[in-house]
């Protein structure tokens, strides 16, 4: 599966639906972003309308308009590596440990879990 694309911006939004595991009300989304961003009103309402145009979250009416995502967010990143790195996620992880944004204790917890992935039990 492709990923749609997703400016930098709009996955500040995606980021808090993914974290928060549950419907979002603007109000809710805007909050936050504003706590972290010099964004307006009016261009947070514009990322989340560019998002539920794409496609990537949903909405649901109660009393007010929920949001919620419409794509996991290790789909997104599966197509991010798909674009980037042709679909080899051992082509991303080698990227990254020549780019040194790995460190040793990253490894060795990848290595633990690549151990227990591939123990049949």
């Amino acid at each position: 599966m492709s990923s749609p694309k997703i400016s930098n911006s709009e996955l500040e939004v995606m980021r808090i639906l993914w974290r928060e595991k549950r419907p979002l009300s603007f109000a809710e989304i805007r909050k936050e972003l504003e706590s972290k961003t010099t964004w307006s009103k009016s261009t947070i309402q514009t990322l989340v309308v560019r998002l539920r145009d794409k496609g990537v979250i949903n909405t649901q009416f109660q009393y007010v308009t929920l949001y919620s995502p419409a794509i996991t967010e290790d789909d997104y990143l599966q197509g991010f590596i798909d674009v980037l790195f042709d679909g080899s996620a051992k082509s991303y992880i080698t990227a990254l440990c020549r780019n040194g944004k790995l460190n040793e204790g990253d490894i060795d917890e990848l290595k633990a879990f690549f151990e227990a992935e591939g123990d049949p039990e």
